[in-house]
């Protein structure tokens, strides 16, 4: 790509002194890339209850009594859940995934039973006689000694509390059979705080020897974010109860089964393109049996069996394919479906299909999807599916992803497969490759697709990878469908949202292979978060957006049409040394075994190193005579030198690889915990490359330096040699220079242009990321005349700062006039800020 349209990497040291000789020039005449139409989407999975609980309206948890069900695929032995012994894709080896499985403690998720001059046994069973095939479970209540007066009661206290709202009226449904209840069923809206009744009904004796479904109406007298449903019985008998739902009849548009109108709204603000749906790693599942079955998502959600998601829960998955469809449509998005590959998640499980035979079904699975949502309904069994369900014309689907995540040969082969025979069905829709736009496998994927790399990173990784595009391969067009500051930021400050920031500066400015992104995940409930940092948080009645949030709107609400040269008028910052530290070694995914062990210092004395000296911080470490082995097939294994810190020396060993899916790790600069440092990675990345990694508490960050092609030969030794100064890291595998690492320091200030063509308008975005006021002159060429007023939309706060439900709108842009804009300006920038600034400008 022309370097004249990469954006400013602008030095901290550029004060209002030197930005008066040196303006930013921003020539209009010098068109860069097109911005990509689609370039800011949000991307939905079912975590840390972004659905139950979140964005699906459903009020009552565990609805059907079916939690406790054990997810697809695996069986319950002594309080645990044990995933099919299998292959792991990945890794080629049985990695026995399991966990621990309450089976009793999650029968009652959401319930309490009481009684009230009444004894009442209860317990959740399968029904001789089930409501439905695929909702087994009921809650019985065995009711006895009933008094004068006297209540069984079934409540149910929402996800964390019902958000209940005077005058707002709910839609009341649930089952119950008995052959010897005969009394009355009263149901009840409470708030748990104040004890006040906010709506009630009743349901009169009558014959229940079948199961029977009551329906209701309630309005609501009052608002509570700690509401409660409760059913009440008033006399001696054997009840079922199954499938208890309350709905709000307020939803997003006015939907039945739709989404919280307040949290649908947050997503209407950001103005998305697209919408990627289901996810995620659920997509894969724990095992493959676990993996999300669209087709067990459609029809009457009593009917939807549901499925323990690899988050911790289980989802109901009443935001179905349908409803997903349905809500693309009514926001102008587009729909991009994502659908399992034929394997389960490499980090779990990792089971997979390989016959012809059942990639065949899989396949046939990703075309009774696009039929769903494009096909005719008077030829096609599952578009008429979707017109029984009220929607005979097709839904805007246009992207489909074959699988998440995945990588490796075996997805290679997979994908392969799909996609040749899925593109030549449907041609007009857009596929996506799972690898990222650098893997080498790449070479070995031919065809027209996209393809989805994903990074969850400190802010320092942002900060640098604001040129991270600059010279990507413009092979394959990138949708980078994840991507978060999540390291270090707390629940996500306004650190974390300006070096998002930055990054997304870089990829609108390569929009040209940029083509669509999406910050993951969307959103969380505030009692229940699986991740770091999620960008929309929510309770039972409240909402509200992180700084993250803002930089999302920002940068889609002031989207350009295209970029524009900007000139870059100072030098970064000088870059710290690396820091002295250990040496350590390790694996990913892989066994192996080290020795001859020697560190040689900068004044020449030479250190043989006992294997016996190295401590073991992570993984499965034996010794052996002078050999140190590593057997896991964990992550980021290490075993460290303790008693070891310098900046100054050479580290030599060698090294072998016993089984696995990669190569090797060799550390240097470690801290005492090794936590932080640097990780030379030997056939790393699928056994394909090697490069030198930051780690940053425990996790390895991006590459410094060049990836070197390499992989790495089982039962071979090879000689490894780590030449350590302050000033750089050189790593020699065979006598052969591999690569060499420098430190950098990011610069915190960025700036780019474009250009609106239907508003008339330049659009400058500027990150300050310190905290000191940030001066710069800006000389606009290329244009006739450049009006004094426009809009500022700025961004700022402190750098450690977060919003909150007690404050949700600290961090949030405001908008100002500023009337000295011109082909000439000057203008200073707020501590820790992100600005947009829009010039009404004549070509």
């Amino acid at each position: 790509m022309n370097n004249t349209f990469i954006s400013i990497l602008l030095s901290a040291t550029a004060l209002t002194a030197t930005a008066q000789t040196n303006p930013i020039r921003i020539d209009m005449s010098q068109k860069g890339a097109q911005v990509s139409e689609n370039l800011y989407g949000i991307f939905f999975e079912e975590i840390s209850h972004a659905g139950d609980g979140g964005l699906y309206a459903e009020l009552v948890q565990n609805r059907g009594f079916e939690e406790h069900v054990l997810p697809s695929g695996m069986t319950w032995r002594k309080g645990r859940a044990y995933a099919p012994d299998a292959m792991n894709y990945e890794h080629r080896n049985n990695r026995k995934w399991n966990i621990p499985w309450d089976m009793e403690q999650k029968k009652m998720t959401g319930w309490q039973v009481s009684g009230e001059g009444c004894s009442v046994a209860s317990k959740v069973i399968e029904a001789s006689k089930p409501l439905h095939p695929n909702t087994p479970n009921a809650m019985q209540l065995s009711i006895k000694k009933m008094q004068q007066g006297g209540k069984a009661v079934l409540t149910n206290t929402g996800y964390w509390g019902m958000g209940l709202k005077e005058g707002d009226k709910y839609d009341l449904r649930f089952y119950v059979r008995s052959s010897n209840y005969k009394g009355t069923i009263t149901v009840r809206l409470t708030d748990t705080e104040t004890k006040a009744t906010l709506a009630t009904t009743s349901f009169a004796a009558r014959p229940l020897g079948d199961w029977t479904e009551l329906t209701a109406t309630l309005a609501s007298q009052g608002s509570a974010a700690k509401g409660a449903l409760s059913l009440e019985f008033d006399q001696q008998g054997t009840v079922l109860v199954d499938y208890v739902s309350l709905f709000p009849q307020a939803t997003f548009k006015g939907r039945k089964n739709g989404q919280r109108a307040d949290v649908a709204q947050m997503i209407v603000d950001l103005k998305p393109k697209f919408m990627r749906w289901p996810g995620g790693c659920i997509v894969e599942g724990a095992t493959y049996e676990n993996r999300v079955k669209w087709k067990e998502t459609l029809g009457d959600p009593m009917t939807r069996r549901g499925e323990w998601d690899l988050w911790g829960y289980r989802a109901t998955w009443g935001m179905g394919y349908h409803e997903f469809l349905q809500f693309c449509e009514d926001l102008g998005m587009d729909g991009m479906f994502v659908n399992n590959a034929g394997m389960s998640c490499s980090v779990r499980n990792g089971d997979f299909v390989s016959s012809e035979a059942e990639l065949d079904s899989v396949i046939q699975d990703f075309r009774d999807a696009i039929d769903y949502a494009l096909a005719d309904p008077a030829t096609n069994y599952w578009a008429k599916r979707r017109a029984d369900a009220g929607h005979p014309k097709p839904f805007p689907l246009k992207y489909v992803e074959i699988g998440n995540e995945n990588v490796g040969p075996e997805y290679v082969t997979h994908f392969n497969y799909i996609f040749k025979r899925l593109k030549a069905e449907y041609p007009n829709l857009t596929f996506i490759n799972t690898l990222g736009h650098t893997d080498p496998l790449l070479q070995q994927v031919p065809g027209e697709y996209m393809v989805d790399p994903h990074w969850y990173r400190n802010p320092d990784f942002f900060f640098a990878n604001n040129h991270l595009f600059d010279e990507a391969p413009r092979t394959h067009d990138i949708y980078v469908g994840e991507y978060a500051c999540n390291g270090g930021v707390g629940a996500g400050n306004l650190l974390a949202a300006l070096s998002e920031a930055a990054f997304i500066m870089g990829m609108e400015r390569n929009s040209d292979v940029v083509k669509m992104t999406s910050y993951a995940p969307l959103f969380e409930n505030e009692n229940r978060r699986d991740w770091p940092c999620n960008l929309i948080h929510i309770n039972s009645s409240e909402v509200y957006g992180r700084a993250s949030y803002y930089v999302q709107q920002m940068s889609a609400q002031h989207r350009p049409t295209y970029n524009v040269f900007v000139s870059e008028t100072t030098t970064a910052d000088e870059a710290k040394p690396f820091a002295p530290g250990s040496i350590g070694l390790g694996s990913y995914a892989t066994q192996c075994e080290y020795k001859d062990i020697r560190l040689t210092t900068a004044d020449g004395k030479v250190r043989q190193v006992s294997v016996d000296q190295l401590k073991s911080l992570k993984g499965q470490w034996t010794t052996e005579g002078d050999v140190i082995r590593q057997t896991s097939d964990e992550h980021l294994t290490m075993a460290m030198l303790p008693d070891f810190s310098s900046d100054n020396y050479t580290l030599q060993l060698k090294a072998r690889k016993l089984s696995g899916a990669e190569g090797f790790f060799v550390y240097c600069g470690l801290d005492p915990k090794g936590q932080n440092g640097l990780g030379a990675n030997v056939g790393g990345w699928n056994n394909h490359t090697t490069a030198i990694q930051p780690m940053f508490r425990g996790r390895v960050n991006d590459v410094l330096g060049r990836r070197a092609p390499q992989s790495v030969d089982t039962d071979r030794w090879y000689d490894v040699r780590l030449v350590v100064t302050p000033a750089s890291v050189t790593l020699f595998v065979d006598g052969k220079e591999m690569t060499v690492a420098r430190p950098v320091q990011p610069t915190r200030h960025f700036c780019q242009a474009g250009y609106d063509e239907a508003a008339g308008e330049l659009v400058i975005k500027v990150v300050n990321a310190t905290d000191q006021p940030y001066s710069r002159s800006f000389d606009i060429s290329g244009v006739r005349g450049a009006l004094p007023t426009g809009q500022v939309i700025s961004l700022s706060g402190r750098a450690t700062e977060e919003n909150t439900f007690e404050q949700p709108t600290k961090l949030a842009p405001v908008s100002t006039l500023y009337g000295k804009f011109g082909k000439r300006f000057d203008y200073t920038f707020a501590p820790m800020s992100f600005t947009v600034m829009r010039v009404k400008v004549s070509l």
